[in-house]
């Protein structure tokens, strides 16, 4: 999924500013966030609902097929619906059931003690007339506009009924097992409207079934598919199809359903989606469900990956690569817990990143990336699995579309090269959990076993670790032969793990550009190096695949002079000097009236180039002066804050 608002083509989903999302406001009534009722499983769902738009009704009943594990002994099982709705009747196997509606929960006491293993139906006869103007979120009854490509409301007010469950709004549609880790095997959605609406929906469009001023679509999935991935919109669409013919001689069928006003601006930018595919086919292995379909179908809301069927606002390049990743991250391998979310979230922002750079180049690449970087890393804290406590703002926050692709990113880089990367996560989407749910661990393990090493350590950091961590560098260049290096790292908060990782370290002179990699696993930690011809320049992670908030950074060899200067990187400032002999270094930071406003006392520091990153605090925008105190001179330059 991604935000509610418009993703340009140049900057896709990754550049948006999340936390502008409003927070779902679905937590007031006493609602559990999942179900945790592990006595049962859903193996089959089928709905047969009727939808008005135009009145925002909805009614009908939703079959259950479960398998018991092991029920408890007053044979109670509970299912979530949102209070707004009316149930009017449960049955289990043809027989009226007891339950009770409290809150959002629907618990319902089966009749009989069900052996494990024991296959049962569930069926939940039920209806609701909504209040839009409640902005209850999740209601999946809207009146929209319906825009043509001018930005014109060509029909205001014209009903559409949509659905958006991710990650806790499938229960303010229809009753479900609402717990991403209980996936169901395969689903019969059966919508009824009136003319000339249309209902499309996840799987195989299997019949229409004309009524004198209504008609029922009936729509198949044969995958297994999560409870929150199932969704449909009901609207005067039109649809716009073609066969995908896969590198490997398969075909598919690719439809696009939409709006009337805008399908001749926006069929052309749908090719796209051939590109799409048969690049991620490439990188990931195949299409997860080759036998159904893919395709978008147009709504208002930005981008939801529903399975074989994303719904999208308008044909936006980074929207559509976006969600049409999630077809393997997301729908493929759905993530077994909302604490980890960032297996949808970040691989389909990382997945766009790398299509934007197949595309247009590492230019655009590294853009996005910096962008991402300085999201990531405008606050010290915050981890990408999301804790408990935390899950019910952000279980699709934004921390998980910044700092999710940089935990990527970073993963490209230790596991050595692109080659390894898509080979090690071709297995994952493509291997045992293929059609299942998953955990961080889970891909830990898979990563592992293609690489036949233990990368513990880097999910423990980066996934589990809070924060991020801040390099002070500096080095000693000595007769440009044989330099050394120090780096020294702090946490972003004290919460923050000392992180461990590898990093590039670029040479440069006069006859001399070379590429080292160092390993960096102390606090502070020093390291020396032999040329054949003397080197004047060293840039600090050139390619920028350390997420620390900073730019890489070029340092150059000792002059004859201190030297001192202050940059503004991302959400930091640098301040780089150089000094002769060695001596204790203080920095005061005055603003244009003269008055102290900072002091950075360095210590002692050795001769030649250094580099320390600074973030202030409660500086108001507007110019200041960096006064460099020791080295038997006193240096000053200055430098502009700009909040």
């Amino acid at each position: 999924m991604n935000s509610r608002f418009h993703v340009s083509t140049l900057l896709p989903i990754a550049a948006l500013a999340f936390s502008m999302m409003a927070p779902p406001k679905m937590f007031a009534f006493g609602t559990t966030l999942i179900d945790n009722d592990s006595s049962f499983h859903v193996t089959y769902v089928r709905m047969d609902i009727t939808v008005r738009p135009d009145t925002n009704y909805v009614a009908g009943s939703v079959l259950l097929r479960c398998v018991a594990r092991s029920l408890d002994s007053n044979k109670r099982i509970q299912l979530s619906l949102r209070y707004l709705h009316v149930v009017d009747s449960v049955w289990n196997n043809g027989v009226p059931t007891p339950f009770q509606h409290i809150g959002d929960s629907l618990f319902v006491t089966l009749p009989e003690q069900y052996a494990a293993g024991s296959t049962f139906d569930v069926t939940v006869f039920y209806h609701a007339t909504q209040d839009a103007g409640t902005g209850d979120w999740g209601d999946p009854v809207h009146s929209i506009e319906i825009w043509d490509s001018l930005g014109q409301a060509t029909h205001p007010n014209y009903p559409a009924s949509w659905t958006l469950s991710e990650p806790f709004g499938a229960k303010y549609w229809w009753p479900c097992k609402d717990n991403p880790a209980d996936k169901i095997d395969s689903a019969d959605l059966y919508f009824t409207c009136a003319k000339p609406n249309r209902v499309v929906a996840e799987g195989t469009l299997m019949a229409i079934t004309d009524h004198d001023s209504t008609r029922t679509f009936w729509w198949h999935e044969s995958y297994p598919i999560d409870h929150y991935l199932i969704a449909f919109i009901c609207c005067v669409l039109d649809s716009v199809g073609h066969w995908h013919h896969f590198a490997d001689g398969d075909s598919m069928i690719v439809t696009n359903y939409l709006f009337p006003v805008t399908q001749d601006s926006i069929t052309t930018q749908l090719t796209i989606l051939d590109t799409i595919l048969d690049v991620y086919e490439r990188w990931y292995g195949p299409y997860a469900f080759r036998k159904e379909k893919y395709g978008i179908a147009q709504w208002h809301g930005g981008g939801m990956e529903n399975e074989t069927l994303s719904f999208c606002n308008d044909a936006d390049s980074g929207t559509l690569a976006h969600e049409t990743a999630h077809q393997w991250f997301g729908d493929a391998i759905t993530c077994k817990t909302w604490n980890d979310c960032w297996l949808n979230e970040g691989f389909a922002v990382y997945t766009t990143d790398l299509f934007f750079r197949y595309c247009d180049g590492e230019t655009i690449f590294d853009t996005l990336i910096s962008q991402q970087e300085q999201s990531a890393t405008s606050e010290p804290e915050g981890t990408v699995y999301t804790p408990d406590s935390l899950l019910p703002t952000e279980a699709v926050g934004a921390l998980l579309y910044v700092k999710g692709p940089w935990v990527l990113h970073m993963l490209r880089f230790v596991l050595g090269s692109d080659s390894a990367f898509f080979r090690a996560l071709r297995e994952y989407v493509t291997g045992p959990l293929r059609y299942g749910v998953a955990s961080t661990q889970d891909l830990q393990t898979s990563v592992g076993k293609s690489m036949g090493k233990d990368f513990g350590w880097f999910f423990n950091e980066w996934v589990y670790g809070d924060g991020y961590p801040i390099y002070s560098i500096s080095w000693d260049a000595h007769d440009g032969l044989h330099p050394a290096v120090t780096i020294e790292q702090t946490g972003s908060t004290s919460a923050s793990p000392f992180f461990t990782m590898p990093i590039e370290l670029e040479f440069i002179g006069n006859a001399i550009d070379t590429f080292v990699q160092v390993w960096d696993d102390q606090p502070l930690k020093s390291f020396g190096f032999s040329f054949p011809s003397p080197v004047t320049e060293m840039i600090f992670d050139p390619h920028n695949w350390l997420l620390d908030g900073m730019l890489p950074r070029a340092l150059a060899a000792q002059p004859s002079v201190a030297e001192l200067s202050v940059l503004r990187q991302l959400n930091t400032y640098t301040i780089d000097f150089s000094i002769v002999h060695p001596s204790e270094i203080t920095f005061e930071i005055y603003d244009l009236l003269g008055r102290n406003v900072a002091s950075l006392a360095e210590g002692m520091q050795n001769a030649g180039a250094h580099s320390i990153t600074w973030q202030p605090s409660g500086l108001s925008s507007g110019v200041y002066f960096c006064r460099m105190i020791g080295a038997g001179q006193d240096v000053a330059t200055h430098f502009v804050v700009s909040n």
